[in-house]
């Protein structure tokens, strides 16, 4: 597949236990795992036919138990000066030997995300149940945020509310790429700016049953299932503590 900068490359997913995560996303979403995709052998890749669909790696001390939303890129290296010449901070960049360059990074808001210029095949299966769905970034200084990103990419902007009282954006590669929300009130002082990824619940399954059958494997609830314009969704802390979501967009109201 070409690479389309800007868009989704891979979400991956830190652990403590690399036995107890496999156990709850295969509980889950019925991943399969391959480590063979790596040739370091450090990396764990979660494949459906073959072809990725979310990764795993070892946490490293004293940092959190997250998951990471990764953009494609061309170019690593000139997406690396963009985010410090755009005020964010470079925080790790390597090449991963025989299938790309990796950059993390830090946007001016605080919130982590991660770049990726694939110099194989790369074809991240997305857009169905037990996949990638969508990306939220959320944030307390949404304009900041905004010009970032759009000076990475070619996003086209389009606000959702008012921008005041409600404050969304999704950004546009042609059709919806990312979201982005201001964080207001409800959120508490501590939590810091982030991204949140979705994963798309099967109809047939449900969000409600689904968040039921995550408890059951070890997840906390963080947010209970609730019907907005795109679906019906609920976050969920997985058995090492990392936060993510799952939506069923066929609930959408809009």
């Amino acid at each position: 597949m070409p690479i389309r900068p800007g868009l989704p490359s891979l979400a991956d997913v830190t652990y403590t236990d690399l036995g107890a995560s496999k156990d709850f996303y295969s509980g889950l979403f019925d991943w399969q795992f391959d480590s063979a995709l790596d040739p370091t052998g450090h990396y764990t890749y979660a494949v459906s036919d073959g072809q990725p669909i979310a990764g795993l790696r070892p946490a490293q001390p004293e940092q959190p138990v997250v998951w990471t939303l990764y953009l494609q890129t061309d170019s690593a290296q000139t997406t690396a000066q963009q985010v410090k010449t755009n005020g964010g901070h470079v925080l790790y960049q390597n090449e991963a030997p025989g299938q790309g360059h990796v950059l993390i990074a830090a946007d001016p808001t605080g919130a982590v995300v991660g770049f990726w210029q694939p110099t194989v095949d790369w074809d991240l299966q997305t857009g169905r149940p037990n996949t990638l769905v969508w990306s939220e970034l959320s944030t307390r200084d949404g304009k900041t945020a905004d010009v970032f990103y759009r000076g990475l990419f070619d996003y086209e902007q389009q606000q959702i509310g008012d921008g005041e009282h409600f404050d969304y954006t999704v950004w546009h590669l042609g059709y919806p790429a990312l979201g982005r929300m201001q964080m207001g009130a409800d959120f508490p002082a501590e939590v810091p700016a982030h991204w949140l990824v979705y994963f798309g619940a099967d109809p047939e399954t449900g969000t409600d049953a689904l968040v039921e059958r995550a408890v059951s494997l070890g997840a906390t609830l963080v947010k209970e299932p609730e019907t907005i314009p795109a679906g019906r969704f609920a976050v969920l802390s997985d058995v090492a503590g990392a936060t993510f979501a799952v939506i069923d967009n066929s609930k959408a109201t809009r």
